[in-house]
């Protein structure tokens, strides 16, 4: 309950600060709308009562007055209270995105290899609206239970039995909601991960990649099936449950109607004895009817409120993630050595480390190369080195200063990486490349002269220059595999950093082509400290020291022709790889 005060505070505190001045008007029309409802049947009930008694015309005209304005305010007051609501949405789909978006971009990369992350961040993004909707739900619940509350002081006016029939007609559907909400609540949070498999498997046939290979492959038939699957499993629950709260919804109209039907029969009653006059039927009459649509307004908002309450829990409680923890320390450029010192990582839901005692050093304005089988630990390491990711045990080290301390934001400004899984822009090719550093000078020549060397000077004229669209989804330039790798690779160097690392940099180029680049790349990055992480052993030849990682651990660390000398996990991988050469 506390958790559900504090996530309604920040509901209201949040659209508070989205739209300030509609909040405020939005607030003041309910409650003018609100007091002309309630004035509306003791305003009849007074001019039926003045016609009676036979009441001057001036009177009575003034009261005739002001009940036609509660009866023309109703329909005006409705009118800008939707339109208020629009203006608010605009402007709160543009503040409850944006946080979302911020805040993913803070999470600690760690909790993003947990499936529950992205379980929850499905659930914040179908969410990301729901705030609007349950502060337009909370608004119109409280217009409407004060309009029932008055309505019912006036019946209660004539007779205490109306307020009794009034209220107890208010049970069953109170119940029946309560029922409902659990149910639906319960649904939507067994079906988050079938719905997102079946966006998963839909967006795999817009994707070109995905669907060219399930072509080829013939397999995309039982992609189709797959999707059926999920879907039928999604439409199936969501059926079921509909249709049980259809009927059970239906039953608790008609008990709603028949003690509506039993207040107007008490309220007849009461006049045909004589103990109320016909201008009081009328307003009981008139109560009875607003009450009644008041009171299914209210129920249903107040559920709805529940409902949407528990679909902005989830958007709130996806900022509960942990996010990356900054250090206060600065970072100073190193001067001398990165150190590992017995690191030791697990991810999220793994039952072995994926690092398990690494111990490394490497030196300032070294090429370092750290080379592995697949699963040996290599890419990780390279996150930890970078600081993306913290150790569970040991520590990294520049110049003594640990990557838990340090401010992450000043140490990645010193860092270029040119990741494994490298993104694709469907940007410029000018985009592309200097999304590394966006900020820095706009030097085209210099661009083209790093594309030149990575790529080769008919890469550039192929494309007809730096400014043009890569990718067919906005209509630009298709790349092979190999030439986006070398706009990454590209886009790595160009950003002025102290150290570059570079994950499998060449895995999608062959052997001759692999060599022009890193031949290319050592002359350009002679001023760095670089690290290489890949399982070709070729690489190796122009290190000045090698890494060899196995399950986690460092099996070997010397130059090329000392570990083959050695005979060790570095001489059987070369050996192994030279077969496929010989």
């Amino acid at each position: 309950m506390r958790k559900a005060f504090r996530y309604m505070g920040y509901i209201f505190w949040d659209c508070f600060k989205a739209f300030p001045g509609l909040f405020a008007a939005i607030i003041v029309l309910n409650t003018v709308g609100v007091a002309a409802t309630v004035l509306e049947p003791l305003l009849l009930a007074g001019i039926l009562e003045q016609a009676a008694a036979g009441a001057d015309g001036g009177s009575l005209g003034k009261a005739i007055v002001l009940y036609g304005g509660c009866l023309v305010c109703a329909p005006v007051v409705n009118s800008l209270f939707r339109a208020y609501f629009k203006m608010a949405g605009v402007k709160g789909e543009k503040y409850f995105g944006s946080k979302l978006v911020a805040f993913s971009g803070k999470i600690r990369l760690e909790a993003l290899e947990n499936p529950e992350t992205l379980d929850k961040f499905h659930r914040a993004n179908a969410g990301e609206n729901s705030q609007l909707n349950f502060f337009q739900q909370a608004i119109l619940a409280t217009g409407n239970l004060v309009t029932c509350a008055g309505m019912l002081v006036i019946m209660g006016r004539y007779s205490p039995v109306l307020i009794f029939t009034g209220l107890l007609g208010l049970i069953p559907m109170v119940v029946l909601k309560m029922y409902f909400e659990k149910r639906l609540t319960s649904m939507r949070r067994e079906m988050s991960p079938v719905e997102r498999r079946c966006g998963y498997l839909r967006g795999l046939f817009s994707n070109r990649e995905a669907v060219k290979e399930m072509r080829v492959m013939g397999f995309g038939d039982y992609l189709v099936g797959k999707w059926g699957e999920a879907n039928e499993i999604k439409v199936q629950k969501f059926r079921e449950t509909d249709l049980d709260i259809r009927r059970k919804q239906m039953l608790g109209i008609l008990i709603l109607n028949l003690f509506f039907a039993l207040n107007i029969g008490v309220a007849f009653y009461l006049m045909a004895a004589g103990k109320v006059s016909v201008g009081a039927f009328a307003a009981c009459l008139s109560a009875f009817i607003r009450y009644d649509g008041s009171n299914q307004v209210a129920i249903a908002m107040l559920f709805n409120m529940m409902h949407t309450y528990h679909v902005t829990e989830e958007y709130y409680d996806y900022f509960t993630i942990p996010t990356e923890t900054d250090g206060q320390q600065a970072y100073e450029p190193f001067q001398e050595k990165i150190t590992a010192c017995n690191v030791r990582f697990r991810y999220d839901g793994s039952s072995e480390d994926a690092l398990a005692g690494m111990s490394c050093e490497i030196r300032k304005g070294e090429h370092v190369v750290i080379v592995g089988e697949n699963g040996s630990g290599k890419t990780t390491f390279s996150k930890l080195l970078t600081g993306a990711y913290l150790p569970g045990q040991g520590e990294i080290l520049y110049d003594g200063q640990s990557t838990v301390d340090l401010n992450r934001k000043g140490l990645y400004e010193h860092i270029s990486v040119v990741p494994q899984d490298f993104v694709r822009y469907n940007f410029s090719l000018r985009e592309n490349v200097s999304l590394s550093d966006p900020g820095g000078p706009e030097d085209e020549a210099a661009m083209e002269e790093c594309l030149v060397q990575v790529a080769g000077e008919e890469f550039l004229q192929k494309l007809g220059g730096i400014h043009v669209q890569l990718g067919r989804a906005f209509g630009g330039q298709e790349l092979s595999g190999g030439e986006w790798q070398k706009v990454a690779i590209a886009r790595g160097l160009w950003k002025k950093s102290d150290i570059i690392i570079l994950d499998e940099p060449t895995s999608a180029l062959d052997p001759l082509v692999e060599y022009h680049i890193l031949t290319k790349f050592v002359e350009m990055i002679r001023n760095k400290t670089s690290v290489i992480i890949s399982h070709r052993v070729g690489i190796c030849r122009t290190a000045d020291k090698i890494i060899v990682m196995k399950e986690g651990r460092v099996a070997e660390i010397g130059g090329h022709e000392e570990l083959l000398q050695a005979g060790g996990e570095y001489a059987r991988i070369w050996r192994e790889q030279a077969k496929w050469y010989a």
